[in-house]
């Protein structure tokens, strides 16, 4: 039986958690396209260095990140995932603390996600995936832990 996109992306953020984005990268299409609505406009990030240069940046930053939880929710060829990461570290003045809730969006071919984009409001992402924004997490307590 054929593993699913959202079995695929749990998997992916189980190796996240393990071994940072290195684990994560495997699960992208060589060729993936990535949108971040942090990034400047026009940038493109486009393969697996370029993702792991420019993400591997603020990854970098911390001792530890982790999702903390999530929820995933099919949307035909994608995954919705509202996520919620936390991070530490040592900063120039002292100690750092990141927590973000988001979303992602993927979309997934032949077992591998070709398209990655980021979104700060979870309502959006998913009214972009034609699912219902009242799902979104500020309305709601979400199901799933982080693996």
């Amino acid at each position: 039986m054929a593993e699913t996109n959202l079995e695929i992306y749990r998997r992916m953020l189980a190796a996240f958690n393990e071994r940072g984005l290195e684990g994560a990268v495997e699960f992208f299409d060589e060729d993936v396209e990535v949108y971040d609505p942090d990034m400047p406009e026009g940038t493109k990030i486009r393969g697996h260095e370029a993702v792991l240069r420019t993400f591997g940046e603020m990854v970098d930053a911390f001792e530890e990140m982790k999702v903390e939880d999530f929820e995933v929710i099919p949307a035909g060829d994608r995954v919705v995932a509202l996520i919620h990461t936390a991070g530490h570290g040592q900063g120039r003045y002292g100690d750092v603390n990141f927590e973000q809730r988001d979303a992602h969006v993927m979309t997934f071919r032949d077992g591998k996600i070709t398209y990655w984009r980021l979104y700060r409001d979870q309502a959006e992402a998913l009214a972009d995936a034609g699912l219902d924004p009242s799902l979104a997490w500020y309305r709601r307590r979400p199901r799933d832990q982080a693996p």
